[in-house]
């Protein structure tokens, strides 16, 4: 039986949450309270926000309070959800897997931007992911331009499974071929010289950084998706090493960053042959990704 000091209405038990979750520095603490009820009682937010004086009572209520503990404990809220959305599109996540953060969308509209038939004619273009995760850019990229075919790799077996998971639920397995191994080395040889993007969201933070990073991170993102070694930049020297044997002349690349690497991923372009080399800023206005284009198209300028 439950007593009438348990029993609280949806309004209530966001009330309450909230200011529990923003006494714990959880970010957006009324919006986490509001997506992890939702979801207890198996309602949208809108039909949440309907249902204000709905009691919860029973079972829910101890659910709800199982998935607040765990979200003040550092658990990420899309863990605990088992998906987010990304580029209006809902994703499954998966414990060791990287979680999707909302800004690498601007590394998915910089790649659309490349590919975009007006802009570079290609009739059936080729995309390679380093680094897939999830999938979401690869996937994205895919519904996004349909002529698209995709080779997306990760070493981690678990990200290879959820990408794959993701791409037939959204329909994009079709142009959407998935491989595991260490960058370049499982991608078949046909695409030597004729990828025309290559795109990757690669680990970047610094080695001695990641310590102090927060728990939602530092204790449930891979740190193989983290570690970017010493400097940060040591997998943006590997994908600049592979330019000239994958991408095709006038091929371009495109890569998340740190909000500090901007200048120093755009040098390691450079250096590697590339021009057109560009930084564009993310939603907040900090460096976010880097574009540019390796070698010159046949007949091009």
């Amino acid at each position: 039986m439950t007593s009438a000091s348990d029993q609280k209405t949806v309004r209530e038990l966001i009330r309450v949450t909230a200011d529990y979750f923003g006494g714990k520095g959880v970010a957006s603490p009324k919006l986490n309270a509001e997506r992890l009820l939702a979801d207890v009682l198996g309602l949208t937010r809108i039909e949440l926000f309907m249902q204000f004086d709905r009691p919860v009572l029973g079972t829910e209520l101890e659910r709800f309070r199982g998935v607040v503990r765990r979200r003040a404990a550092g658990e990420p809220l899309q863990q605990i959800l088992g998906e987010t959305e990304f580029y209006s599109r809902v994703f499954k996540v998966a414990p060791g897997v990287f979680i999707p953060r909302p800004e690498t969308e601007r590394l998915v509209e910089a790649c659309v931007r490349l590919l975009a038939p007006g802009d570079v004619g290609l009739v059936a273009p080729v995309a390679v992911e380093i680094g897939c995760g999830s999938g979401i850019i690869g996937v994205s990229l895919a519904l996004e331009l349909p002529r698209l075919t995709v080779h997306a790799v990760d070493v981690n077996p678990a990200a290879v499974a959820l990408t794959r998971q993701n791409a037939h639920t959204l329909g994009a397995d079709t142009r959407l071929h998935v491989h595991e191994g260490n960058r370049f080395e499982p991608l078949p040889d046909h695409l030597r010289g004729h990828v025309d993007l290559l795109v990757s969201n690669p680990p970047y933070i610094r080695r001695a950084d990641i310590a102090g990073l927060p728990e939602e991170v530092r204790g449930h993102d891979p740190h193989t998706a983290l570690d970017g070694g010493e400097d940060g930049l040591v997998f943006y020297r590997a994908l600049a090493a592979g330019l000239a044997r994958w991408l095709r002349p006038g091929g371009h690349v495109a890569v998340e960053i740190g909000d500090d690497q901007g200048a120093d991923v755009a040098a390691i372009f450079v250096a590697s042959g590339c021009d057109e080399v560009q930084v564009a800023p993310d939603f907040a206005g900090r460096d976010r990704v880097v574009t540019a284009r390796w070698g010159r198209p046949a007949g091009g300028d």
